[in-house]
């Protein structure tokens, strides 16, 4: 693409410390088969190789931009990023994600098409340590959005926060529709994409989805926001209480969808700290700025979108902080235990499909050699043929030679 052309899309890349993954990125977001794009790299002052690694690609492709801030967490870095781009539509990618080759054209056809504020692709997840990807349902529920494209609010009331993850990495934006709300990141270390994702969730007029798995998210690194959670664990329920701030008068039908998305998040928030202190935050935090404003109380079968929400609820509003951290330590363990079995699950399907795939691929080589064996034996027949035929021609020659002279 010419450097002076406009980007029909721009993709905003904060990056920080993420030197080991950076490449793959990278390569996923220049190997698109949408080519008017541009790629907005914003190093938040790592302290690796990762600067080196931007530099080198902005060397390779002119739609690479490179800019430079000091460590201001990845919020301001999407921010800063967010206000050079000239693209219709904009995506926000993590230097440690990588999408599909077809992901960017795919959602902007589909925000053309529906003339779209949003559009909404599945996903999978990236199994760092496993080195598996795995479906993830909750970044697309279908099951939760209309059969009738495109919609909004008003016209799915019930599911408007819970039908995606509140999460900006799956999820392209007409740039416009941001910057006429003045919708930004946060500062804070983590939930910093609470308030921007919800608001325009809430405030979209046409969103549109791709039920393809466009983007893969890569989980279990130990130096991820997730990972440090603990450093600042109350920052998450904090947003979403600014975001209640701005709309919780205004909910009506979507009180239902905005308050299982919030417990959802405070389990999250509880099961993913690793100190008693940063556990401690959040429980205090609950108690006294959650329970009270956003009415959080045992609901009659079927409000709630399953069976644990309830329990959640009557554990943090009958135990003490202790029991409540044994209960969450109890539920974890129960479900981790789960999700291991469905691992041990999955990998034995794939154990089972590699040993299929090599019983197939031995029967192709055995099905090849047979063939390139009938291959030769006719080769050898039809020399044979054609020699006689030659062989023959000459005598015949010969013979109506003979019955001319006649």
């Amino acid at each position: 693409m010419d450097p002076s052309s406009q980007p029909v899309v721009s993709v905003v890349v904060p990056v920080y410390n993420t030197e080991r993954y950076l490449p793959e990125c990278l390569d996923s977001l220049l190997g698109q088969s949408l080519n008017e794009i541009e790629i907005i790299c914003v190093d938040d002052g790592s302290t690796d190789g990762s600067l080196g690694v931007l530099e080198r690609y902005t060397s390779v492709d002119v739609r690479i931009k490179v800019l430079t801030q000091s460590n201001s967490f990845a919020g301001v870095a999407r921010n800063n990023g967010m206000k050079h781009a000239r693209g219709e539509y904009i995506v926000f990618c993590d230097s440690d994600d990588y999408l599909a080759a077809n992901a960017l054209e795919k959602m902007y056809a589909q925000c053309k098409a529906d003339d779209a504020d949003i559009c909404v692709c599945a996903g999978e997840r990236f199994y760092e340590g496993l080195g598996l990807t795995v479906p993830s349902p909750g970044y697309l529920e279908v099951k939760r959005i209309p059969e009738v494209m495109p919609f909004n609010r008003y016209t799915n009331a019930d599911h408007i926060f819970s039908f995606t993850t509140i999460m900006m990495f799956n999820k392209m934006f007409r740039l416009s529709f941001l910057r006429d709300h003045h919708l930004e990141y946060g500062h804070t270390r983590n939930g910093e994409d609470v308030h921007i994702c919800a608001m325009a969730l809430w405030l979209a007029q046409r969103i549109t989805v791709v039920k393809e798995p466009l983007v893969f998210y890569r989980i279990d690194r130990p130096d991820s926001l997730v990972g440090t959670l603990a450093e600042s664990a109350v920052d998450p329920l904090r947003a979403w209480m600014s975001v209640w701030e701005e709309i919780g008068t205004d909910l009506g039908c979507s009180e239902r969808s905005f308050v299982c998305k919030v417990l959802g998040v405070m389990r999250h928030c509880f099961r993913n700290v690793s100190t008693a202190t940063a556990f401690a935050a959040c429980y205090q935090f609950a108690r006294d700025n959650m329970v009270r404003q956003l009415d959080l109380r045992v609901r009659p079968e079927g409000y709630y979108y399953t069976p644990w929400y309830n329990v959640f609820v009557a554990q943090l509003l009958s135990d003490s902080e202790s029991d409540f951290m044994a209960h969450m330590l109890y539920t974890a363990a129960r479900d981790l235990e789960a999700e291991g079995a469905k691992k041990l699950d999955f990998r034995q399907k794939m154990r089972e499909e590699r040993r299929r795939n090599k019983a197939l691929d031995t029967q192709l080589q055995r099905k090849r050699r047979e063939y390139d064996q009938l291959r030769r034996k006719f080769s050898k027949v039809e020399w044979v043929y054609k020699l006689g035929r030659a062989m023959l021609r000459l005598p015949r020659k010969i013979k109506k030679a003979f019955a001319a002279d006649k």
